[in-house]
């Protein structure tokens, strides 16, 4: 009989040299398990082979243009669902993958699993499963957006994932959207570490402050070992292996959520303006909430869509957090929705049915009532479509402000140049109010410092060599990944 080894094996099948789009298996011989970490899609690839309302024809063609794994050159079956018809069998056939984690919602993390195999248990937070399922509710069911009867196993800050033995930890770290999560995975091998997205200078570091304080409280495994026969002996070992995104290590500014907040209180009370256009990822909570709050301040309206309001309206319904109930859709009336025609979607229906229940009919607006609109307002946007731009008065004075947070990870690619270009024949100026979520150069290498992993693997980046060169000399060992190609511990 053949023995187990304690070794592991991990491999990147995206987010090597590349920013987006994170898929790392790992293999433990030992405990027998195999799972993915994210399982993600880099979002301008995915917009380079389809244009907008464009969607794949089948999983095959997805797989085929390398925006998943081709399931022949890894070590996993069944992991897709049935590929010719995209419709489950009453008995689908189980995968040889044990679970799949992921890390937060944002869909260069999470993009992939509308296609998989059903019978695959999906770890994640609470809240990213709830966010996850808003989006798929507030969208149509086409094949990229089915994350409908999904083998769900949700977890907390504190909660123990057992898979076949092997322990991993999920802890909350902070990033652009709400529910991000790092994972301690203790390996037969030593513990790997994998940091999934984040920062230093959000209104939540202290979260990412807790996880590193986890890593190197608990970053020992524990292995019996025999001395003198019987004798046995508990040995410890540090963190073995560091799998960090990379994503600012070549550029890095000083920013901040506060710093965002404190530019935009200057431009409200110092505003020549009667309308703002704004901009951002709608899953970007703070952001929603800094522009609701100074909408509410100076007197302004807000104004989304219906699909938007749906979208805030599911988290704010469930809400754990006391920031996910703030802003409220129901209960903020500054915020008005922009109501477009029949309800030909399931989205508009909800959402009328909702306000009207809850005799908030007077906070629909359509689009005719953008020009003459009383007082200044706000409009919230993901593109300048042509009834927006018919219904503006551009004899008024606008200002448009883009502030995305990271454009090739958000729900459309970055189009901010593109609205700076169609506003600028009307004379609207444009400001960036910006605050990446994502770690600065100098919060990465101390956060790899305080770690001590015995080997790191840059992922997230486009520059993983930036790593090699700051820790040349160090006693961490750099691995540089390549695509598809196995490392083993």
């Amino acid at each position: 009989m053949e023995q187990k080894t304690k070794s592991i094996r991990i491999t990147v099948l995206g987010g090597a040299d590349e920013v987006g789009g994170n898929i790392i298996l790992l293999e433990d011989e030992w405990y027998n398990v195999k799972i993915l970490i994210d399982f993600g899609i880099k979002i301008k690839n995915y917009y380079d082979k389809y244009d907008r309302g464009e969607l794949p024809s089948s999983i095959e063609e997805i797989v085929q243009y390398s925006l998943l794994p081709h399931e022949d050159r890894i070590p996993v079956h069944n992991l897709y669902l049935n590929k010719a018809s995209l419709v489950e069998s009453n008995h689908p056939n189980p995968s040889n993958l044990d679970g799949i984690l992921i890390s937060h919602p944002h869909k260069d993390h999470y993009f992939g699993l509308s296609f998989v195999n059903r019978t695959i248990p999906i770890y994640t937070g609470v809240v990213t499963k709830r966010i996850i399922r808003a989006f798929c509710k507030s969208e149509r069911s086409t094949i990229a957006n089915n994350f409908n009867n999904l083998n769900w196993h949700t977890f907390r800050t504190g909660d123990i994932i057992i898979i076949k033995g092997m322990k991993i930890t999920p802890f909350h770290v902070d990033h652009s959207v709400p529910a991000a999560y790092g994972f301690i995975i203790y390996t037969s091998a030593g513990p790997v570490v994998y940091t999934g997205d984040f920062r230093r200078h959000g209104p939540l570091s202290h979260m990412t402050e807790q996880f590193l304080q986890e890593i190197k409280a608990y970053n020992t495994v524990l292995t019996n070992c025999e001395l003198n026969g019987d004798q046995k002996k508990l040995i410890t070992e540090g963190v073995k292996v560091l799998i960090c995104e990379g994503t600012k290590i070549s550029k890095g500014i000083v920013e901040s959520e506060q710093s965002v907040e404190e530019n935009l209180e200057k431009i409200f009370m110092n505003n020549p303006f009667d309308f703002i256009l704004v901009k951002y990822d709608r899953i970007d909570w703070d952001r929603f909430r800094t522009f609701s709050h100074m909408a509410k301040k100076y007197g302004w309206k807000y104004i989304i869509t219906e699909k938007d309001a749906y979208f805030y309206y599911l988290l704010n319904k469930k809400a754990i957090y006391e920031t996910m109930r703030d802003p409220n859709i129901l209960k903020d009336d500054h915020i008005y929705i922009l109501k477009r025609g029949s309800a030909n979607y399931k989205w508009q229906e909800k959402i009328r049915q909702i306000m009207y229940r809850h005799n908030k009919e007077h906070r629909f607006l359509g689009y005719r009532d953008l020009r003459s609109l009383e007082g200044k307002f706000l409009v919230y946007l993901t593109r300048l479509d042509d009834g927006l731009m018919r219904s503006l008065d551009f004899t008024k004075r606008g200002l448009f402000i883009s502030s995305s947070i990271d454009p090739y990870s958000e729900e459309f690619f970055d189009n901010t140049n593109t609205i700076r270009k169609q506003l600028e024949p009307y004379g609207i100026p444009s400001y960036r109010v910006h605050a990446s979520g994502h770690a600065t150069p100098h919060d990465i290498i101390n956060f790899i410092e305080e770690v001590k992993p015995k080997f790191l693997i840059p992922i997230h980046t486009e520059h993983p060599e930036f790593f090699r060169k700051i820790f040349q000399g160090s006693d961490i060992q750099v691995i540089l990944p390549e695509k598809n190609q196995p490392i083993e511990f």
